[in-house]
């Protein structure tokens, strides 16, 4: 899969940067996703563990498990690319195998009839040219503290991606359209803190049903949970981070854990493969629940270094954000993000870590980073530098313990010590 087909991963820096503050659009959460298996096997419903990541940007959106870039706009039409999480809800046993769950890419095209009322038509492919093409009809109501949207789609699948995904390829069904429909939306519980849902349904064409490997007409899924959003009606002003800011870092991978790291127990990789990232940060928020918390949406590209080990390789990564500062002499700040990542190869020490659990390894998998930094100003008592840290970060690449076939169904992966330095402007 190349960087083409990750919109969402790969969306150009300069795209967020020109974007308006809109501090009550965007939110992170984590949900827990089960859908029923339509197939003719043990099993009736398969779960899922779902970061969900929300953002409503002039020209970028993120909503939960899906995303895009508006190109062109107005009051009555939009066009640009889109990206999603697609599921293939197989049994858990051969999720790692078979990774069918992927990120589906394409163009969409949406005509905007009111302020509660679109109508949609995209073209999406996944990473081997398997396409298919929805025409949504979506209704959006909301209240005080709450909104809902429900939608209505039709969606026709090419005789490659039926054959494939209900076909199981052991059988040719050919090209058909079935029936989606549902309804989504979230509910404030307190202050910052939604709870956000999903519940939707397919309902099969007949050449589909009429598969010797289907045995039901419908299929239902749905997820259930919590989400921190930006700001909530009751905060009249909420408060912004001081600008955007760059982050370079370059670190070296390490065969301990997170938790082995926090209690300072470090395994460096003996190949010592190494990366550089370059991170971008777009400010959302800086007060969530009243505590002082800068967020930021950060999208990030991460170059592989060769070594005698492994050829060089991309890493793209799409994160939220936060840190904590700590008022001192020396202001100091606790960071944490929660993103996913994209990696166009395995890395070594990855591979290797999955062989020795027994998993099959995944280009996309969770991201986290942990970081601890100080102000550069500070430290040198100088007022032109007040815009410079210098600090450690811990990138993290993992599966969420075999709780996500998004991911793989892996437990592990690889982490990277880095030091780094972050401009804000």
């Amino acid at each position: 899969m190349k960087c083409k087909y990750l919109v969402s991963l790969c969306m150009p820096f300069a795209v967020l940067a020109n974007e308006p503050i809109q501090e009550e659009n965007w939110g992170v959460g984590i949900g827990i996703r089960s859908a029923s298996m339509p197939f003719k096997t043990n099993g009736n419903t398969v779960n899922d563990v779902v970061p969900l990541l929300f953002y409503q940007g002039d020209n970028v959106y993120l909503e939960g498990a899906s995303g895009g870039i508006h190109f062109y706009q107005s009051d009555t039409f939009s066009l640009g690319f889109a990206a999603g999480l697609r599921f293939f809800d197989i049994p858990r046993y051969a999720q790692n195998t078979i990774q069918g769950s992927q990120i589906d890419v394409g163009g969409r095209v949406t005509w905007h009839y009111s302020p509660k009322l679109d109508i949609s038509l995209d073209l999406m492919s996944d990473n081997d040219g398997r396409i298919y093409s929805n025409l949504t009809t979506d209704y959006r109501i909301d209240g005080e503290g709450w909104d809902v949207s429900l939608y209505a789609t039709l969606r026709a699948k090419s005789a490659r991606f039926n054959d494939t995904y209900y076909g199981l390829q052991m059988e040719d069904i050919g090209s058909a359209i079935d029936t989606q429909f549902g309804v989504k939306g979230r509910t404030q519980i307190y202050r910052n803190l939604y709870a956000v849902g999903h519940l939707g349904a397919t309902v099969f064409d007949h050449d589909t049903y009429s598969s010797q490997v289907i045995d039901s007409h419908a299929q239902f899924e749905g997820y259930l949970g919590f989400a921190m959003f930006g700001s909530s009606p009751a905060n009249s002003s909420p408060q912004l981070p001081d600008g955007s800011y760059f982050r370079l870092a370059s670190g070296v991978a390490t065969q301990s854990g997170p938790t082995e790291i926090i209690r300072l127990k470090n395994d460096t990789d003996p190949d010592r493969n190494q990366l550089t990232s370059v991170f971008y940060g777009h400010p959302l928020a800086g007060s969530v629940f009243g505590w002082p918390l800068d967020f930021y949406l950060t999208p990030g590209y991460v170059y592989h270094h060769s070594s005698d080990v492994q050829g060089s390789f991309d890493e793209y990564v799409l994160a939220i954000k936060a840190y904590y500062t700590f008022d001192w002499s020396v202001r100091t700040r606790l960071g944490f993000a929660e993103g996913i990542s994209y990696s166009t190869k395995i890395s070594h020490i990855e591979a290797k870590n999955m062989e020795e659990k027994g998993y099959q390894p995944s280009k996309l998998m969770n991201y986290l980073d942990f970081s601890l930094d100080v102000n550069v100003g500070d430290i040198f008592s100088n007022a032109k530098l007040d815009n410079l840290w210098v600090g450690y970060s811990l990138h993290h690449r993992s599966g969420i313990f075999t709780t996500s076939s998004a991911f793989g169904r892996i437990k592990g992966g690889s982490d990277y010590n880095s030091l780094y330095l972050q401009w804000h402007f």
